[in-house]
């Protein structure tokens, strides 16, 4: 049973007609042979290797809920580089019963600009940064932004994406990003993100997608290459490291 604050619960493609010989994205591997995602927990994971296209997946979906594609809300309108591609002109949504009252794009490669643009806005009676988090977001380190965004501007009954959260990140904070969710899922939130984190894919009872060369396959945290190539080189380090430096 989908529970009942789902924002979005399909994404459909509708594949170019025959003839038309498009290029990126639609050659990217898991579109081949795709027509729809089925969205069904409020924690939605995309895992793969670089490349395979969960950043395009992602910032597809921050297009269809019309979110600023370098991050933040609806409210966010800065661009310093149009590089997302033209995916979303070929999907469409099929949404819950419920409207999101928040919504927010995390990606961590537009990050600084993100940070930057919230504390040059200026909204109500102050600067929009000093206003949520008592000073500007530049002065935090970067777990340190990541941690406080979550906890002081994802409000709750929204619809949360997130491109590797993790990056630049501590495993505490990894940890502490784990909590957030869990806080946010209560006040009736659905989260979607992509990440490389063994920690990140372990949130109790996700959806969890692989993208690979192969497609797009659900699969168990604990099944997915990511998990099994940490645990791999977790538990036989002394050995990996000597294969990977050996003449």
């Amino acid at each position: 049973m989908i529970p009942r604050h789902m924002y979005i619960t399909q994404l459909h493609y509708d594949k170019p007609a025959n003839g038309q010989h498009l290029g990126f994205p639609h050659t990217l591997p898991f579109l081949q042979g795709f027509d729809s995602l089925s969205f069904k927990k409020p924690v939605t994971i995309f895992v793969g290797e670089n490349g395979t296209g969960k950043s395009t997946l992602i910032e597809t979906l921050a297009a269809l809920m019309e979110l600023n594609l370098e991050g933040g809300s609806k409210n966010h309108r800065f661009e310093t580089e149009a590089s997302h591609s033209s995916l979303y002109q070929y999907c469409r949504l099929t949404r819950g019963a419920y409207r999101p009252r928040d919504a927010y794009f995390y990606r961590a490669e537009t990050f600084y600009n993100l940070a930057t643009d919230m504390d040059q806005f200026a909204e109500g009676e102050g600067v929009l940064s000093q206003e949520l988090f008592g000073r500007n977001l530049h002065t935090f380190s970067r777990g340190e932004a990541m941690t406080t965004l979550m906890n002081h501007r994802f409000f709750g009954n929204g619809f949360y994406l997130m491109d590797e959260p993790e990056t630049g990140l501590s495993v505490n904070s990894q940890l502490q990003i784990l909590l957030a969710i869990k806080e946010r899922i209560a006040k009736n939130s659905q989260f979607i993100f992509a990440t490389h984190s063994p920690i990140l894919i372990l949130y109790p009872g996700a959806q969890v997608f692989q993208l690979s060369e192969g497609g797009i396959e659900e699969i168990a945290a604990e099944e997915t290459q990511l998990f099994k190539d940490w645990r791999m080189i977790m538990e036989r380090n002394s050995y990996f490291i000597h294969q990977l430096f050996s003449d």
